[in-house]
């Protein structure tokens, strides 16, 4: 019987500790949050033990599961890997740069097993989309675009320890389309604007933000983000190759008007309402990715050495939008 723990009892902990359990019903699952009582329904609601503190949820045998605040993640990932756990993480592996190469050379050292939460890797439409490029189905990739349009903004207490826009909602796109494309970034222009109502300014981050990329093969990537969007929640992309082009997350839920008559906006009840119900997929998938890690029987599909590329990348958003200029990822270290 797999034995594993996930310490955080939120949103995505829960979500995550769901998945684990359907995707194996036999599974012996530990739950433990700070927050007692949050841990204690969780566990009641899915049928896991509660474990008594860190030290009695490192005590499983085979993985670990961190959805706990970004700033707990390099220890508890160190915690993990010492224990001879595989580890799941929630991006990001680090809140800084210089943790995140820490937490990197660690796992490189170790020879350790860790994944990182980048879910678009593992969403059905994203896969297909990557698969094929790899087999040349589309040809030379000219243009990547993707869009992050977030049905409404996160409470003003987030956004004042989010990082910014880049770091906590374009990311997944500084993830996802080297990923798709089969090539580095090599180069970012950003460019943020205020354009609704919050604390956006006082905060030194934008409502809007658009990103130019450059990536080492040529080719060029316009990622284009909102905080609000009246029709609800649209995260999706579209390639551009020499032999064809395709999308993925352009669905009938897509709540996005044609005005040329084939379809309306579909009704806010029937469109995607946030990130755990767009990406319901891939978050399931990824658990079920991690099991296989656990397993030593699957690849993992995210290493933290990935995840440090999308936060160089992230870092170089924010050199171009204090700077106005555009910034070669050479440039981060």
């Amino acid at each position: 019987m797999t034995q594993i723990a996930v310490l955080g009892a939120g949103r995505i902990g829960s979500l995550h500790a769901a998945n684990l359990l359907d995707a194996e019903p036999g599974l012996d699952l530990v739950v433990h949050d700070s927050d007692t009582a949050a841990a204690e329904a969780l566990a009641a609601r899915i049928g896991a033990r509660v474990a008594h503190g860190v030290a009695d949820a490192l005590a499983v045998r085979d993985g670990l599961v961190v959805a706990t605040p970004s700033h707990t993640h390099p220890g508890l990932i160190a915690e993990g890997v010492e224990h001879g756990l595989a580890v799941f993480c929630e991006k990001p592996v680090a809140t800084t740069l210089a943790e995140a190469h820490r937490v990197t050379a660690l796992v490189r050292r170790t020879g350790a097993r860790v994944q990182i939460g980048f879910q678009r890797r593992r969403d059905p439409g994203y896969v297909r989309m990557r698969a094929a490029v790899a087999a040349g189905d589309l040809g030379d990739v000219l243009m990547v675009r993707a869009t992050a349009f977030d049905a409404e903004p996160p409470p003003a207490s987030y956004l004042a320890v989010s990082g910014g826009m880049a770091a906590d909602c374009v990311v997944h796109d500084l993830d996802a389309v080297p990923w798709l494309a089969g090539q580095r970034i090599t180069e970012v222009y950003a460019d943020g604007a205020v354009l609704t109502e919050g604390p956006y300014a006082e905060l030194g981050d934008h409502d809007v933000l658009t990103v130019l990329l450059t990536l080492e093969g040529g080719t060029r990537g316009v990622l284009t983000a909102s905080r609000t969007d009246p029709h609800g929640y649209d995260h999706r992309v579209e390639l551009l190759g020499t032999k064809g082009s395709a999308a993925a997350g352009l669905t009938d839920r897509t709540p996005l008007a044609l005005l040329d008559g084939a379809r309306r906006a579909p009704a806010p009840a029937d469109g995607h309402w946030g990130f755990l119900d767009r990406f319901a997929p891939a978050y399931a998938a990824e658990m079920t990715d991690f099991l296989r890690l656990c397993r030593g029987t699957g690849e993992n599909p995210c290493p933290p050495e990935a995840a440090l590329d999308a936060m160089r990348a992230v870092a170089a958003v924010q050199v171009s939008l204090r700077e106005g200029r555009r910034v070669a990822l050479d440039e981060i270290d």
